[in-house]
């Protein structure tokens, strides 16, 4: 089956349009159908053939040199994370708080498609301004997940998956280093906006230390 996925979406080009609303093919209408079409047809011994030489070719079709990353928007500040670390993207919905547990980085719980969840202020943790920024033009809540971890962020615009050359990362400015939380591992430029990758490992610690009840 040669699904879209494999040709514009995030095990391709990532050009798909749709892209910008799912952030990955797991999460489009078009993904399931053709899954639901896969499962309800007998599994014959070309199909299976097919598949196996898929599965085997997906490693020499993976661009080498590049990033997977999924970039999002902080108030006026544009960041980014492995897409790896992405379960979910999903409709903004307010967090509830929790007395006397709220505070600057834990936000409260959130419920995301049923599953109550812990929602964290990634704006608040990275020190972005809240004055002067870009108003929400989609805002969005980010499911991620860690060492089995899920946590929720909300987010005020997401570009989707974006395959970033390796060579194009540039090392942090000394004055991003030093900020209150250095967490921003390298920098990179996508149509024409800065993007700060995240070092997800400082991040989940740094996370871990502001949620420690």
């Amino acid at each position: 089956m040669n699904g879209c996925w494999r040709e514009i979406g995030t095990a391709g080009q990532g050009t798909c349009e749709r892209l910008a609303e799912v952030v990955h093919c797991r999460n489009c209408a078009e993904y399931s159908r053709a899954g639901r079409e896969l499962f309800d047809q007998p599994a014959s011994p070309e199909l299976l053939e097919e598949w196996t030489a898929a599965l085997a070719a997906a490693k020499e079709r993976a661009q080498p040199g590049t990033v997977s990353v999924v970039v999002f928007r902080l108030n006026a500040e544009w960041f980014a994370l492995p897409t790896a670390l992405f379960a979910e993207v999903a409709e903004h919905h307010a967090p509830h708080t929790v007395p006397f547990r709220t505070g600057a980085t834990f936000a409260g719980l959130v419920n995301v498609n049923g599953e109550l969840l812990l929602c964290v202020s990634l704006a608040r943790l990275l020190g972005v301004a809240e004055s002067g920024g870009a108003p929400p033009v989609r805002p969005r809540m980010c499911v991620v997940t860690h060492e089995r971890e899920r946590v929720a962020f909300p987010v005020d615009e997401v570009l989707g998956v974006r395959r970033v050359d390796a060579a194009a990362l540039q090392p942090a400015p000394t004055t991003v280093a030093k900020a209150p939380a250095a967490l921003t591992v390298s920098l990179f430029e996508f149509d024409g906006r800065s993007v700060g990758l995240l070092d997800e490992e400082k991040l989940f610690s740094t996370l871990a230390r502001c949620l420690a009840w």
